[in-house]
């Protein structure tokens, strides 16, 4: 399968470009590297871009023509995103609306979310289910329900399979 990895040079995605590529997947890795390092891209291609550059994620859109995309782009810092909301609900939110609408104008409907339990807020019960209501309570979680919203809303309005993966605290080797 075609896989285009948004924020493959990054902690989680480079570890799922890892496990696809060994599955013999051919992938492409789309990063700003403004958190990743180019370093963790060990076996595919790399192209360097941002999701606020519609023409360029168009034009790599059209030339890999992936089957699916994983997005794992994405502003993570809850402290800081009490102070600069506005950019988690621009790269977070509205880049994410652009890769939406590059999806849709290119015909590809498989798409995995790299959400977050940051969703959750301060859950009511635990352990928390995916039932939980999402009452985020920082910026960082409220983008991330928004995008969820969006997706779900791409489900009925479009032929658009989606998941969202929401993860707790992520750690590794």
């Amino acid at each position: 399968m075609t896989v285009l990895v948004t924020g493959g040079a990054g902690y989680i995605g480079s570890h799922i470009v890892k496990t696809l590529g060994k599955a013999g997947h051919e992938l492409l890795i789309y990063d700003n590297l403004s958190t990743g390092h180019a370093w963790a891209v060990l076996s595919c291609r790399l192209v360097k871009g941002d999701f606020a550059d519609t023409t360029l994620l168009s034009d790599v859109l059209s030339a890999f023509r992936p089957e699916a995309v994983m997005h794992f782009a994405a502003s993570i810092q809850v402290e800081e995103s009490v102070r600069e909301p506005l950019i988690y609900y621009r790269n977070n939110v509205v880049n994410t609306v652009n890769l939406l609408e590059a999806m849709v104008r290119h015909g590809i409907g498989n798409f995995i979310y790299s959400s977050t339990a940051a969703v959750y807020g301060i859950p009511e019960k635990i352990p928390v289910d995916e039932t939980a209501p999402l009452n985020p309570i920082n910026p960082y979680g409220t983008s991330k329900v928004m995008v969820e919203r969006i997706l779900h809303d791409m489900f009925r309005a479009h032929d658009f399979r989606y998941i969202a993966l929401r993860y707790f605290n992520v750690a590794g080797a």
